[in-house]
């Protein structure tokens, strides 16, 4: 009776030790910058030939859009929208996420879940090129 609840006791010591082992010797997760790895931001810049007909998809399906840098004024403005076209249907409606009317020099940050996509279109003239958006997964 006294060995079996010796033994009991010695494997379920051992059971422990291991188990206080494996928690202690894992890897923490190392941040890179100011974000872990896996919740990195991804960036594109916009064409200078971006028009308010045609959409630059960035991304399909879940994604979270960041921010949009603008480096340089302009009359050009830009629409962001989550979506993959700018058509909107029955089996894929349009949500605008951000409009810009003129696009002032500036870094605006949203952190907004996009359940469809990023589309991306100018307003008005033709082309925002010095425009970078992020996003991340």
């Amino acid at each position: 009776m006294k060995n079996t609840i010796l033994g009991i006791a010695l494997v379920s010591m051992l059971l422990t030790l291991m188990a206080l082992i494996s928690v202690v010797s894992r890897e923490p997760r190392q941040a890179q910058g100011s974000t872990f790895v896996g919740s990195e931001y991804y960036a594109t810049t916009t064409s200078s030939s971006l028009t308010s007909s045609a959409c630059m998809p960035v991304m399909t399906s879940y994604k979270t859009l960041g921010s949009v840098v603008v480096t340089l004024t302009s009359n050009a403005g830009l629409a962001i929208y989550d979506a993959t076209t700018t058509s909107s249907h029955a089996d894929h409606a349009t949500t605008t996420i951000a409009y810009f009317p003129s696009t002032a020099a500036g870094t605006y940050t949203f952190d907004v879940r996009a359940k469809r996509g990023l589309c991306i279109t100018s307003v008005g003239a033709v082309g925002v090129a010095s425009t970078t958006v992020t996003w991340r997964y």
